[in-house]
């Protein structure tokens, strides 16, 4: 198949969320669990494990911040190699869905009329073990309250300073995720709850594709 479809319409939205295709045809092969990579009101950037070799049609399932949105589609074009860090691209066009469909769609794009950021944060809630990189050896446990594939944000004990590197330990309910990453910002102290746990917004640094499928794999079974 041509790797690149011929034309593109519409306005592109760089939006990365967990996502299931399901083949409509019995006997058909299998599809897979992946992300997006950018999303229209046409169609779809989808990244994979493996290469879909017909174009069949589809069901993609794609889990939002708020529900699951179902759309039938038709594989159009397909990359060749994995990306770096990232699976196999695939090219699918959206070929029925229904008005409310339509308008979950639009409403994924905008939020309070504004463009979507590019990495939509999910309900995620699991322990975490954190452990710094460098000479002073910091081992605390946290608990996650949301999750992009970018990033999360994670609630702690103690306060963990912006810029400090850290390995993560996601505990899942199928197996640990870890991934590298960094603290970007903490909680100012006005925003905190005396003696509660503090928030850290958290930016991976090092997501394989593996731990990225598993993290797809969790999201989208807890609903």
């Amino acid at each position: 198949m041509d790797d690149r479809p011929e034309r593109r319409h519409g306005r592109r939205y760089p939006i990365q969320l967990p996502l299931v295709l399901t083949p409509r045809a019995l006997r058909a092969e299998r599809g897979g669990i992946g992300w997006t990579r950018n999303l229209s009101e046409q169609g779809a950037c989808v990244e994979l494990a493996e290469r879909l070799q017909s174009p069949m049609p589809l069901l993609l399932c794609v889990q939002t911040d708020c529900r699951v949105i179902d759309v039938e589609t038709a594989m159009a074009w397909c990359g060749q190699s994995p990306q770096a860090e990232g699976g196999i691209l695939h090219g699918v066009t959206f070929t029925r869905f229904d008005p409310d469909q339509r308008r979950d769609l639009q409403g994924l794009f905008l939020s309070k009329g504004l463009i979507r950021p590019t990495k939509v944060r999910l309900p995620f809630e699991v322990t975490v073990t954190c452990r710094s990189q460098g000479r002073a050896r910091l081992q605390l446990q946290g608990q996650t309250r949301d999750i992009s594939r970018g990033g999360l944000l994670l609630r702690l004990g103690q306060v963990v300073p912006p810029g400090t590197a850290l390995d993560l330990t996601l505990h899942t309910p199928a197996w640990p995720v870890a991934v590298g990453a960094t603290v970007v910002w903490v909680a100012p102290p006005e925003r905190r709850t005396p003696g509660g746990p503090i928030g850290h917004g958290i930016r991976f640094t090092t997501l394989g594709w593996t731990a990225a499928l598993a993290l797809a794999r969790f999201l989208l079974e807890r609903h």
